[in-house]
């Protein structure tokens, strides 16, 4: 029985630690999926408020020059293609982070099974134990009541026997007094 608790106290503790990894984990990725999903918003934002600024300037005193203008797109071009390039690679790292946690939530989901099964074998092995148990206690009570009575028959048969050798004996002098005379 002590046994029984014990590893049920582990087990219990086993799934804590898991739950604490998983509540560890989720956090994590859901603070780095809400910190991309704020750096794009900005970001839009701000493409956006630039638009709007050089839209106000008007075309023709944006740029004095068409090269000035192909080099001021070249630029633009760039940054978007850095700003794309950056995006995909937190979402690629975004998405590994996410398919390494899955399957960890699926392992602990797994140990949590097992420890529930574990807590249910602990508990049916107390139930079956303390069943026998009770049984063997009625079987020791029906045996020391059979052993009380086997007892008393025994003391009644002694009874018996020592009366009738005493009456065995009365008739032996009885009978060797008949004969003297």
């Amino acid at each position: 029985r002590e046994g029984a608790e014990a590893e049920l106290a582990r087990i219990e503790r086993e799934i804590a630690q898991k739950e604490s990894t998983l509540e560890r984990l989720i956090p994590q990725w859901e603070q780095k999926r809400a910190a991309e999903t704020a750096e794009k918003r900005s970001l839009d934002e701000a493409s956006a408020r630039q638009a709007a600024l050089f839209a106000k300037q008007g075309r023709t005193t944006k740029f004095r020059t068409k090269s000035e203008r192909d080099a001021y797109l070249k630029h633009e071009i760039g940054l978007m293609e850095n700003y794309s390039e950056t995006q995909r690679e937190a979402l690629v790292t975004a998405q590994s982070e996410l398919d390494s946690a899955r399957p960890g939530l699926g392992e602990i989901d797994v140990q949590i099974a097992e420890v529930q099964n574990k807590i249910e074998d602990g508990k049916k092995r107390l139930r079956d134990l303390s069943d026998q148990s009770t049984g063997l206690k009625d079987q020791h009570s029906e045996l020391v009541e059979r052993r009380k009575d086997l007892w008393r028959e025994d003391t009644k048969l002694d009874s018996i026997v020592g009366r009738a050798v005493e009456e065995l004996r009365t008739a032996e002098r009885l009978l060797a007094g008949m004969v003297d005379k």
